[in-house]
Protein backbone atom coordinates (compact mmCIF):
# COMPACT_ATOMS: atom_id res chain seq x y z
CA UNK A 1 0.00 0.00 0.00
CA UNK A 2 1.38 3.11 -0.54
CA UNK A 3 1.29 6.26 1.22
CA UNK A 4 0.36 9.76 -0.15
CA UNK A 5 1.36 12.87 1.10
CA UNK A 6 0.63 16.36 0.58
CA UNK A 7 3.22 19.04 -1.22
CA UNK A 8 3.42 22.70 -0.42
CA UNK A 9 1.26 23.09 -3.38
CA UNK A 10 -1.58 20.62 -2.24
CA UNK A 11 -1.69 22.40 1.57
CA UNK A 12 -2.09 25.68 -0.30
CA UNK A 13 -4.69 24.43 -2.29
CA UNK A 14 -6.49 22.95 0.61
CA UNK A 15 -6.36 26.13 2.81
CA UNK A 16 -7.66 28.15 -0.37
CA UNK A 17 -10.73 26.21 -0.54
CA UNK A 18 -11.39 26.13 3.02
CA UNK A 19 -10.95 29.94 2.50
CA UNK A 20 -13.60 29.82 -0.48
CA UNK A 21 -16.38 27.35 0.54
CA UNK A 22 -16.14 27.91 4.70
CA UNK A 23 -14.89 31.71 5.71
CA UNK A 24 -16.10 33.42 2.67
CA UNK A 25 -19.83 32.55 2.59
CA UNK A 26 -19.48 32.44 6.46
CA UNK A 27 -18.54 36.35 6.42
CA UNK A 28 -20.85 37.31 3.80
CA UNK A 29 -23.84 35.59 6.11
CA UNK A 30 -22.89 37.76 8.84
CA UNK A 31 -22.63 40.65 6.73
CA UNK A 32 -26.27 39.95 5.75
CA UNK A 33 -27.87 39.49 9.20
CA UNK A 34 -25.67 42.33 10.59
CA UNK A 35 -26.98 44.80 7.63
CA UNK A 36 -30.49 43.83 8.00
CA UNK A 37 -31.01 44.10 11.96
CA UNK A 38 -29.54 47.67 11.43
CA UNK A 39 -31.53 48.81 8.72
CA UNK A 40 -34.88 47.91 11.00
CA UNK A 41 -33.64 49.72 13.50
CA UNK A 42 -32.76 52.71 11.46
CA UNK A 43 -36.82 53.45 10.41
CA UNK A 44 -38.06 55.39 12.43
CA UNK A 45 -41.51 54.64 13.37
CA UNK A 46 -44.82 57.13 12.12
CA UNK A 47 -47.26 58.04 14.26
CA UNK A 48 -49.40 59.90 12.15
CA UNK A 49 -52.76 58.64 11.17
CA UNK A 50 -53.85 56.15 8.36
CA UNK A 51 -54.44 58.08 4.87
CA UNK A 52 -52.66 61.24 5.91
CA UNK A 53 -50.11 61.19 2.58
CA UNK A 54 -49.94 65.09 2.17
CA UNK A 55 -48.92 65.35 5.83
CA UNK A 56 -45.71 62.66 5.45
CA UNK A 57 -45.03 64.08 2.55
CA UNK A 58 -44.30 67.80 4.01
CA UNK A 59 -42.61 66.26 6.57
CA UNK A 60 -40.28 64.58 4.03
CA UNK A 61 -39.43 67.36 2.86
CA UNK A 62 -41.81 67.84 -0.50
CA UNK A 63 -44.67 70.70 -0.29
CA UNK A 64 -48.59 70.28 0.10
CA UNK A 65 -48.94 70.68 -3.90
CA UNK A 66 -46.75 67.90 -4.49
CA UNK A 67 -49.25 65.21 -4.64
CA UNK A 68 -51.49 67.49 -6.62
CA UNK A 69 -48.19 68.26 -9.31
CA UNK A 70 -48.21 64.72 -10.08
CA UNK A 71 -48.66 63.07 -13.55
CA UNK A 72 -51.41 60.66 -12.87
CA UNK A 73 -49.52 58.54 -15.42
CA UNK A 74 -46.37 58.10 -13.67
CA UNK A 75 -47.69 57.26 -10.07
CA UNK A 76 -50.67 55.45 -8.88
CA UNK A 77 -52.47 52.08 -8.80
CA UNK A 78 -51.80 50.19 -11.76
CA UNK A 79 -53.81 46.44 -10.90
CA UNK A 80 -55.48 45.61 -7.62
CA UNK A 81 -57.35 42.51 -6.88
CA UNK A 82 -58.38 41.91 -3.23
CA UNK A 83 -59.59 38.48 -3.50
CA UNK A 84 -55.56 37.84 -4.63
CA UNK A 85 -54.39 39.74 -2.39
CA UNK A 86 -52.11 41.56 -5.05
CA UNK A 87 -51.68 45.23 -5.85
CA UNK A 88 -49.55 46.79 -8.99
CA UNK A 89 -48.56 50.41 -8.44
CA UNK A 90 -46.33 53.31 -9.74
CA UNK A 91 -44.12 55.21 -8.17
CA UNK A 92 -41.81 57.69 -9.85
CA UNK A 93 -38.67 58.53 -7.32
CA UNK A 94 -37.80 62.19 -9.04
CA UNK A 95 -42.03 63.25 -8.65
CA UNK A 96 -42.66 61.74 -4.97
CA UNK A 97 -41.23 61.71 -2.02
CA UNK A 98 -44.72 59.28 -0.74
CA UNK A 99 -47.21 57.04 -1.87
CA UNK A 100 -50.13 59.11 -3.66
CA UNK A 101 -53.68 58.99 -1.66
CA UNK A 102 -55.06 56.45 -3.73
CA UNK A 103 -52.53 53.70 -3.98
CA UNK A 104 -52.35 54.80 -0.10
CA UNK A 105 -56.54 54.44 -0.01
CA UNK A 106 -55.70 50.74 -1.62
CA UNK A 107 -53.23 49.44 0.65
CA UNK A 108 -55.59 49.63 3.52
CA UNK A 109 -58.33 47.62 1.56
CA UNK A 110 -55.32 44.85 0.12
CA UNK A 111 -54.68 44.48 4.08
CA UNK A 112 -58.70 43.03 4.53
CA UNK A 113 -57.83 40.60 1.25
CA UNK A 114 -58.32 36.84 2.68
CA UNK A 115 -55.07 35.97 1.89
CA UNK A 116 -53.59 38.03 4.44
CA UNK A 117 -53.18 35.51 7.73
CA UNK A 118 -51.25 35.87 10.63
CA UNK A 119 -48.43 33.40 9.01
CA UNK A 120 -48.67 35.26 6.00
CA UNK A 121 -45.76 38.09 5.31
CA UNK A 122 -46.87 41.30 2.94
CA UNK A 123 -44.46 40.71 -0.60
CA UNK A 124 -43.02 43.97 -2.28
CA UNK A 125 -41.21 43.89 -5.00
CA UNK A 126 -38.78 46.72 -5.96
CA UNK A 127 -36.66 47.82 -8.88
CA UNK A 128 -33.01 47.56 -8.61
CA UNK A 129 -31.65 51.10 -8.17
CA UNK A 130 -28.64 53.02 -6.34
CA UNK A 131 -28.14 52.31 -3.00
CA UNK A 132 -29.47 56.00 -1.96
CA UNK A 133 -32.58 55.73 -4.15
CA UNK A 134 -33.14 52.27 -3.06
CA UNK A 135 -33.12 53.27 0.46
CA UNK A 136 -35.79 56.17 -0.21
CA UNK A 137 -38.00 54.01 -1.92
CA UNK A 138 -38.20 51.11 0.76
CA UNK A 139 -38.24 54.01 3.77
CA UNK A 140 -41.46 55.65 1.79
CA UNK A 141 -42.79 52.04 1.71
CA UNK A 142 -42.58 50.97 4.94
CA UNK A 143 -43.98 54.44 6.26
CA UNK A 144 -47.21 53.96 4.22
CA UNK A 145 -47.49 50.39 5.61
CA UNK A 146 -46.64 51.55 9.22
CA UNK A 147 -49.65 53.92 8.37
CA UNK A 148 -52.02 50.77 8.78
CA UNK A 149 -50.09 50.17 11.38
CA UNK A 150 -48.08 47.14 9.57
CA UNK A 151 -44.87 46.05 11.68
CA UNK A 152 -41.80 46.49 9.22
CA UNK A 153 -40.97 42.53 10.09
CA UNK A 154 -44.64 41.39 8.45
CA UNK A 155 -42.50 43.23 5.09
CA UNK A 156 -40.00 41.37 2.90
CA UNK A 157 -38.37 43.09 0.10
CA UNK A 158 -37.87 41.49 -3.04
CA UNK A 159 -35.57 43.08 -6.05
CA UNK A 160 -36.26 42.81 -9.86
CA UNK A 161 -33.97 44.07 -12.45
CA UNK A 162 -35.84 47.63 -13.96
CA UNK A 163 -36.15 48.14 -17.71
CA UNK A 164 -32.74 50.12 -18.84
CA UNK A 165 -33.23 54.23 -18.44
CA UNK A 166 -36.83 54.18 -16.40
CA UNK A 167 -37.98 56.62 -13.96
CA UNK A 168 -40.87 55.22 -13.54
CA UNK A 169 -41.25 51.99 -11.64
CA UNK A 170 -43.56 48.73 -11.31
CA UNK A 171 -44.15 47.78 -7.33
CA UNK A 172 -45.98 44.69 -7.01
CA UNK A 173 -47.43 43.91 -3.42
CA UNK A 174 -48.71 40.78 -2.62
CA UNK A 175 -49.43 38.15 0.53
CA UNK A 176 -46.53 35.01 0.66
Amino acid sequence: MQRYSLTERGKLLVAMLVVLFIVLPSIIIIILITTRDTTRDITPPISEPPGDVQQSSVEAGGTDSDLEDLDSSLTGPVEYDIEAGTLTFLYTPDQQTSIDSETNSLIGQLLTSPKNTDESKIAVEIPQLPDEETSKLTTVILNAFITHNVSVNDIVFFVYPPQSGAKTYEINVSFN
